[in-house]
């Protein structure tokens, strides 16, 4: 090789080192193929607390057993209990059960693949529309989410461990707190 082709191929080599470590700094190396869904419209009035309870509640243990059988190397456990908040509208909002998982996802799902396979039966099951990929969300975190007609939303987050979250709007004279305590009796 003379000099000058030596010289010729330094930049391109430099090139395409700075791509490649760029491409392995990105969120969700070989990135999700789908397109971040959008929540249907609210078709359906909010069920009581205590209906909202029991389907929802549902819905979380067998969404975290079919994780668990989908990805049995990882575990899930409650990360904070159920709760009732009272949104800035003043509706009632209804928190099942938050679930951890025992170690980061997004690897071993690949990229949310193995999830969407676990998932989304389950949701449609439940009157949920499918994951339909990721949301574009900063700080590394990788995040899918589905809302059913009442406006109910089950989201799962990853940044090392995941998180599996509800928010429910429920039907309630007030936004107490102590009904969950007393619908979990």
């Amino acid at each position: 090789m003379n000099r000058r082709m030596h010289r010729n191929a330094w930049p391109l080599a430099a090139a395409l080192t700075v791509v490649t470590l760029a491409a392995g700094c990105s969120g969700t190396p070989d990135g999700p193929t789908r397109e971040p869904s959008s929540a249907p419209a609210v078709t359906a009035s909010p069920a009581t607390l205590a209906e909202s309870t029991a389907k929802y509640d549902t819905l979380r243990a067998e969404l975290i057993a079919a994780l668990e059988k989908q990805m049995p190397d990882i575990t899930w456990a409650v990360d904070d209990p159920a709760s009732v908040t009272q949104s800035k509208d003043g509706k009632c909002v209804f928190h099942p059960q938050t679930m951890k998982s025992s170690a980061d996802i997004v690897q071993p799902s690949r990229n949310f693949e193995e999830v969407f396979a676990a998932a989304d039966p389950i949701l449609k099951k439940h009157g949920f529309p499918a994951f339909d990929g990721t949301d574009p969300v900063p700080g590394g975190w990788v995040v899918t989410r589905s809302s059913d007609g009442v406006g109910a939303t089950v989201t799962i987050e990853s940044k090392s461990p995941a998180y599996l979250r509800m928010t429910v709007p429920v039907d309630s004279e007030s936004c107490d707190n102590n009904a969950t305590r007393e619908e979990g009796k």
